[in-house]
């Protein structure tokens, strides 16, 4: 069964959802069995990636579906994914009709908490002054608040001939050199998403 991911990231340009899509495939591809890497949508905004998400799956509940999104805040132990995206201000999404918790996954709490879960292929991709000292410490990465994961990355990048991060075409290529398995080793919430896929093949 094939999967389509609707996943948050690309913004309005489709150079920079291109990119976004080249991104994730780069990033799964060593986790999934060859010829079933799923179809990366990339929907730009949150919003507009749960609605695309929801009018796919009102259209066809084989279960076919899967919704990627930053979790924008730490998630609470003992909330599922639907209900800290009910209760999160901003959100309030309703958990659509035939969607169940493997229907949504969350990059917790942002794309860039998956780019300091493997520092070593980071320092490999931005070379020379690649600070990797300035990345938290925290052996519970997702626990680390969104602010403080920019600004490590910030500080981390700044001395590199890419230049200081920022999101763009520089953080799609950057999560495609990252090593799936160190940081779904990392980011538990990372190793759900990649599970479920695997599973679903």
């Amino acid at each position: 069964m094939s999967i389509t991911v609707f996943v948050e990231g690309g913004g309005q340009s489709k150079d920079l959802r291109t990119r976004c899509r080249q991104g994730f495939h780069e990033f799964l591809d060593s986790a999934m069995p060859a010829g079933r890497m799923p179809k990366i949508v990339a929907c730009g905004s949150r919003n507009d990636a749960f609605e695309r998400f929801r009018t796919a799956i009102s259209l066809d509940q084989s279960g076919a579906y899967v919704l990627l999104v930053d979790s924008e805040d730490v998630c609470e132990p003992n909330v599922t994914r639907w209900q800290h995206v009910k209760q999160r201000s901003g959100d309030g999404w309703d958990v659509p009709s035939g969607a169940t918790e493997d229907h949504l996954h969350f990059m917790a709490v942002c794309m860039e908490s998956w780019l300091i879960a493997d520092p070593s292929s980071l320092a490999r991709f931005y070379a020379k002054g690649f600070e990797a000292g300035q990345l938290p410490e925290t052996v519970d990465l997702e626990t680390v608040e969104k602010a403080t994961v920019f600004d490590s990355l910030q500080r981390a990048t700044r001395a590199t001939v890419k230049g200081e991060y920022s999101k763009g075409k520089v953080s799609f290529a950057a999560l495609g050199s990252l090593d799936v398995t160190t940081v779904s080793s990392r980011m538990p919430h990372c190793r759900r998403f990649v599970d479920h896929l695997s599973a679903s093949h």
